[in-house]
Parts: C-alpha cells; sequence; structure tokens
C-alpha cells in the first residue's frame, strides 16, 4: 500500500502543476533534512512517470487487485488456494503497476542507495505474488498435492521452474530490460501452461464429481487465457510490422531509453485483466450449489469474448494490411472488406468456438446415436421379462455425463417404481426433471443432475428429447407387463383361495350330508318304519274282518303322519329355510332375528325389502348374516350387533358389526376360524368377496359383497 501510495503521488507532482510547484519549494537548493529529500526524490521520479492514462489505467488494475484479494480474504479464509492468491493479488496491485516502480528512481534520489537495493524489494514483491499464484493454480480445488503418476512429476518439475523462474525473469527485468515483456512471458504463457499441466490430470482423475467438475472448468478458463494471449502475441507482431499505432506501452523502469515504448500494450492489459480475472472466477466456481449456473456461465462468458478477439484480429489485420498494399490508402475500402470477411466468418466461427468449449466444459460424450441405440439394445434384452430399468438409467447416465439418473415409472393403482443410477444415491439439489410421454399418456419421467443437460449447443437437449421419445414406449410397455403380473398374482391367489374354499365346500357338504342321513336315519325313518307298521295292522284289521279295529288303528296312522310331515320339514328347514324361499331375504332375516336376547339391530334398505334376487345370491347372505351373528354371540357375549344389508348397484352388500372385544390376524388372510371360512365360502361361491377388520378392543367388522 506504501509502494502504490508514493507512486500516485509521484503522478500527482508530475501532472498537477500546484502540487509540482509545492514539492520543487519544499526540495529547493537550501532546503535539508527528510522533507526536502523526499521532496526532491519525488520530483525526480515525476521526471519518469508513464502518461497519465496508463498511470489511471495501471491504478484502476491495482484498485481492482486488492479489492478482489479482500473478497478472497474474507470468503475463503479457511482454505489454502484462496490464502494463496490472496497473497498473489496483494503483491501483484504494486507490483504490476507500472508507474510505482517510479518509486525507484525516489528512493534513489532521496537517499543516495544504489537503485540494485531496491530492486530487490520489487523482486520479492514479483516473486513471492508470482509463486503464490502458480502454486495456487496448482492445487486448486482441493488445496492438497493429490496428483498421482507421470503428471505429478511433470506438474512438480512446472511448479519448480516456476519458483526459479520467476526471480530469473524480473532479475532479467531488473537488469534494464523491458519489464513489461518479462510479466507477459511469465504471467501470459507460463503460469497458464503449470495451471494446464494439473488441472489437465485432476479434471480426468479427481477423486469427487465437484473437484473433476471445478478443476475442468479452470482448465477451461486457463486454455482460453492461453490461447487468447498466443492470438494477441501474433495480432502485436503482426500490427507492429505492419508499423499500426497505438501499441506502444511507456515502461519507465527501463534504463534502455530505447527501450521506454514497447509494443506491448495490447497483450500487456490483457494479461493484467485475466490475472485479476482468473481469481474471481475461482470464487465462483468454488460456489458448488450453483455449479450448473456456473458451468453455462464460463461457457457463454468464454465463448463470446474468444469470438470478439478472433474477430477483431481479423478485422485490424485485414484493415492494416489493405492499408499497407495502398501504401495507407485503402481508407474506406478496407474497412469495407474487413468488415465483409467478419461478417461472413461469424457463425462459423461461433459455432466451432462453442463446440470447442462445449468439448472443455462439460468433456466428451458418445455421440446421440450410440446412446440412443445402447438404450434400445437394453429395451429389447429381454422378450418376456421387462426391460432392466436400473441398466436403462445407467446407459442414459453415461450418454449424458451425468452423475446421477432415476427413471420413474407411474404405476396409478400399484404406486411409482424409481430406478436410478448410482443405487442409493440421494437426489441431487439442482437437478431437472423430464416427463416420458406415449401417445400423449404420461407414463413415467427420468430425472438428471442439472448439470448434464446444461449445454452451448443445442445437441444435448436434442438428444434429452430423443430419449425422452425413446424411453416412452419403453415405459409403456413395461407398465403393461408389471400391472399384467400384478394381475396374474391376484388371479393366482384368487384362484388357490377359490380352490381352498372348494375344498372345505365339499368338506362341509360331506358332513351335512352325513348330519341329514344321521337326523333322517334317527328321526324321519323311525317315525315312518312305524307308520308303515301301523298301515301294515290296519291291512290285517281288515283281512280279518275287524273294521272297528281299523277304524281306530286309522286314527293313530293320522297323527303319525303329522308327527312325520313335521319332522321332515323341521330336518329341512336346517337345510334351507322355507321362509326364504316363499317370502325372500328380509322376512328371513326378520323371522330369524325376531325373539333373541339381546335384540339384533336389523338394517334393511327399501330395494332389498322390495323385491327379490336370485336364489343362490339370497341364500348366501342369509347365511352369512346368520353365521356372523352366531360368531358375534360365541366370541362377544352380550355385545350389540348390527346387520345391515344394502343393494349397491350391481352388488348385495351386507355388514355385520360388533362392539365386542375384537381380536388380531394378518392383514390378508382370514383368521383361523371355522364360521369366518364357513362365510367366505359361501361368498366365494357366488363370485363374492368378503372382508373382516378387526382389532383388540375395537370390535369386528364383517363385510361383503355378492353380484346378482
Amino acid at each position: 500500500m506504501a509502494w502504490l501510495a508514493l507512486g500516485a503521488v509521484v503522478t500527482v507532482a508530475g501532472y498537477w502543476p500546484s502540487a509540482h510547484a509545492v514539492f520543487a519549494a519544499a526540495g529547493g537548493p537550501g532546503s535539508a533534512g527528510w522533507t526536502g529529500a523526499w521532496a526532491r526524490g519525488v520530483l525526480a521520479g515525476a521526471r519518469s512517470s508513464e502518461p497519465v492514462g496508463q498511470a489511471v489505467l495501471d491504478y484502476l488494475f491495482s484498485v481492482v487487485n486488492l479489492a478482489i484479494a479482500a473478497a478472497l480474504w474474507w470468503h475463503g479464509r479457511r482454505d489454502r488456494t484462496a490464502r494463496l492468491l490472496t497473497v498473489a493479488m496483494v503483491g501483484s496491485a504494486a507490483a504490476f503497476n507500472l508507474q510505482a516502480h517510479a518509486d525507484i528512481s525516489v528512493v534513489e534520489a532521496a537517499f543516495r542507495v544504489p537503485a540494485a537495493v531496491w530492486w530487490v524489494v520489487l523482486v520479492l514483491l514479483h516473486g513471492v505474488g508470482g509463486v503464490a499464484y502458480v502454486v495456487a493454480l496448482t492445487l486448486f480445488p482441493t488445496g492438497r498435492w493429490d496428483i498421482g503418476g507421470p503428471a505429478r512429476w511433470l506438474a512438480g518439475a512446472a511448479v519448480g521452474g516456476c519458483v526459479a523462474g520467476a526471480p530469473a525473469l524480473l532479475a532479467f527485468s531488473a537488469g534494464g530490460h523491458p519489464h513489461p515483456l518479462t510479466f507477459v512471458v511469465f504471467f501470459g504463457t507460463v503460469t497458464p501452461l503449470v495451471g494446464l499441466v494439473a488441472q489437465r490430470h485432476r479434471a480426468r482423475h479427481g477423486s469427487t464429481l465437484d473437484v473433476r467438475r471445478q478443476s475442468r472448468l479452470l482448465f477451461t478458463a486457463l486454455t482460453m487465457a492461453l490461447t487468447l494471449a498466443v492470438v494477441l502475441g501474433a495480432v502485436t507482431v503482426a500490427l507492429s510490422w505492419l508499423h499500426v499505432p497505438g501499441l506502444t506501452l511507456y515502461a519507465p523502469m527501463t534504463s534502455d531509453a530505447g527501450s521506454l515504448y514497447e509494443p506491448t500494450a495490447l497483450v500487456f492489459w490483457f494479461v493484467r485483466l485475466v490475472f485479476a480475472a482468473i481469481p474471481c472466477a475461482l470464487l465462483i466456481v468454488a460456489a458448488r450449489t450453483w455449479s450448473w449456473k456456473v458451468e453455462r456461465f464460463f461457457g457463454r462468458g468464454l465463448a463470446y469474448p474468444l469470438i470478439t478477439v478472433l474477430l477483431g484480429t481479423v478485422f485490424l489485420v485485414l484493415v492494416a494490411g489493405i492499408n499497407a498494399i495502398f501504401a495507407g490508402g485503402g481508407g474506406v475500402l478496407a474497412v469495407g472488406l474487413a468488415v465483409l470477411a467478419v461478417a461472413v466468418l461469424f457463425q462459423p466461427l461461433r459455432i466451432q468456438v462453442e463446440r470447442l468449449l462445449d468439448r472443455l466444459v462439460y468433456g466428451s460424450t458418445p455421440v446421440p446415436y450410440a446412446v440412443l441405440a445402447r438404450v434400445a439394445d437394453l429395451s429389447r434384452a429381454a422378450e418376456t421379462d421387462h426391460p432392466d430399468l436400473a441398466a436403462l438409467a445407467e446407459a442414459v447416465a453415461g450418454g449424458l455425463d451425468a452423475s446421477f439418473c432415476r427413471i420413474t415409472l407411474r404405476l396409478p393403482d400399484l404406486g411409482d417404481r424409481h430406478h436410478q443410477w448410482p443405487a442409493g444415491a440421494a437426489l441431487p439439489a439442482e437437478h431437472v426433471t423430464f416427463p416420458l410421454l406415449h401417445n400423449g399418456e404420461r407414463v413415467g419421467a427420468m430425472t438428471v443432475d442439472r448439470t448434464s443437460v446444461t449445454r452451448l449447443t443445442g445437441d444435448r437437449r436434442r438428444l434429452v428429447d430423443d430419449l425422452a421419445g425413446v424411453l416412452g414406449p419403453v415405459l409403456r410397455n413395461s407398465r403393461l407387463g408389471v400391472e399384467l403380473a400384478d394381475q396374474l398374482r391376484k388371479a393366482r391367489r384368487r384362484s388357490e383361495a377359490i380352490a381352498a374354499s372348494r375344498r372345505r365346500g365339499v368338506a362341509e357338504m360331506d358332513r351335512e350330508r352325513q348330519a341329514l342321513e344321521r337326523d333322517l336315519h334317527d328321526g324321519a325313518q323311525h317315525h315312518l318304519v312305524a307308520l308303515r307298521t301301523a298301515v301294515g295292522l290296519i291291512e290285517h284289521e281288515l283281512a280279518h274282518r275287524r273294521p272297528r279295529a281299523a277304524r281306530e288303528r286309522l286314527g293313530h296312522v293320522v297323527d303319525q303322519v303329522d308327527t312325520t310331515r313335521r319332522v321332515l320339514t323341521d330336518t329341512a328347514a336346517g337345510m334351507f329355510p322355507v321362509t326364504l324361499a316363499d317370502r325372500g331375504l328380509l322376512p328371513a332375516l326378520a323371522e330369524q332375528f325376531r325373539d333373541v336376547e339381546p335384540a339384533v339391530d336389523l338394517d334393511v334398505d327399501g330395494v332389498v325389502a322390495g323385491r327379490r334376487f336370485p336364489p343362490a345370491v339370497e341364500s348366501a347372505v342369509y347365511f352369512a348374516c346368520l353365521e356372523a351373528v352366531g360368531n358375534a354371540r360365541k366370541h362377544a357375549p352380550g355385545a350389540a350387533v348390527r346387520v345391515r344389508v344394502r343393494a349397491e348397484d350391481r352388488w348385495l352388500a351386507f355388514r355385520i358389526t360388533d362392539d365386542g372385544p375384537g381380536f388380531a390376524f394378518g392383514a390378508t388372510d382370514l383368521p383361523e376360524t371355522h364360521g369366518l371360512h364357513g362365510i367366505g365360502d359361501r361368498t366365494n361361491a357366488v363370485g363374492g368377496t368378503l372382508t373382516v377388520h378387526s382389532a383388540p378392543g375395537a370390535g369386528t367388522t364383517v363385510a361383503g359383497r355378492i353380484p346378482w
């Protein structure tokens, strides 16, 4: 800061007459002491000041360097790379200020010390700042020397050469040789080359995706800086050879009077600009939450300056060349031809530059046809099974150079299914989702990290659209396959349930047959045998001409016939209630629940009460309600029971609820109780469904639906 301040004082004394008069009075012939010495030194330095416009530009760059240093220190106090760049920017703010080099004359004149002593100070400023800058570019972004393989030795040799070469070049400059030229050589070519060696390896083999991405961005920026420096150097040589004015740079520290004006202004100011811009770029690159935007910014931010410089070079060289051919008389013709050439070259040059930067920033990726072919092959890989969507996600990620890819299969009835690569990876904070459609219907989605689809050219968006077009039918077929498999599983479970129900039904019918045989044998058969015996006795009496006795026995036969009829009626009622057959479902249920205690709450809607249903349906509902109420009476004595029957569209629905203690059972199977399985068998036999809901302390609900 003192070095810059002294240079500013020298500038003021050199170009502000009143200030010059003040210093002249203070350092006159009769002056003595420190004040006079400093005044004489400032006047001596003012004689070697650079032009005022160049001095203002110099100090503008110095202020920018200091501001960048403050930003680096504030935002990266714990980052080694940021600390090194802070040192570099602070040192360069004074070391690369050509006006501040007039301070050498000030000190030499004021204190009569050899200039070589003060050149040591300049070498330290240049050397420390330059070496810190080179090491920072080498260590970014990890802050560690984590380069392996041959690149480690190459990068080490490059850094070592810079450490030794910086003082050598600056000492060469201190010996009276052109100082701006050494600055351009070191910071315009050597420094970017060293950074490229280190960042090229880290961009390919970095430990994480963020490290590789940030290194790739810095590699791109350094490549463009080196390219522009070389182009501007060639332009400088060409324009200097053509004697184009405006390229000279005043170098007041050069001892050779013939070298005070060097034709290096174009390259020198550009290198100073790049020297300050690279740390700003590193600050932006390090903001990982904005990585995709940073890459987009870098692509556009590097493409158009490069296009501008290249086209500007073409314009200047053409104008200068045509003027040289016509001995300065080209005039409007030279400008017109140059403008025409720039207009013709703009579009093809823009396309080529964007493709080059796209490759540098985002890396090389497979051609779109190869990506689509790979996805198509995986889609057809299995003719009988569904495509491996996880493998498809990996193929899409490889084609887009993405760090994450998720393919979502939309299943409205079964819930969406996600297949992603890498497996188990978390969804990136910055991601983008593309819908996958088939005939206008959304069948899924594809999600990738945003960086993978952020490109300078339109090829990537077209590739994404093509991938979405290919994946749409694939996901549609996968969804049909998943739904078909689910329906097959349900049908298999249904068939197994029906088979088990039929087995139980056969066993139940066998038991009922045996019970019926027993009832007929023990009840009706006894009465029928007695009735036959009575008829035989009547026949005997009539054969022996005893009509009175036959008449008496006939009265007993009538009583026995009535008894036998009642027995047969009761037996038949156990199989199918007469009231149900004659009058319908509501009267049969009402008759069964009329006198039971505690009372059953029977709720039947008007549709059920006012019409008849197929006998099989009425029988299934009737016996299901009786069995469910019987279970409630058995397992929850005293609980309130409600029976509800409703006609719903083409279904006859029934629900039996109780407020008993309830019980626990699996979510898919009926409890292992004979009664509930019997109800399930009856409903399954007529195409119905049965569900049971119960929990300890929450009562039990048995609900079924039977089509009619």
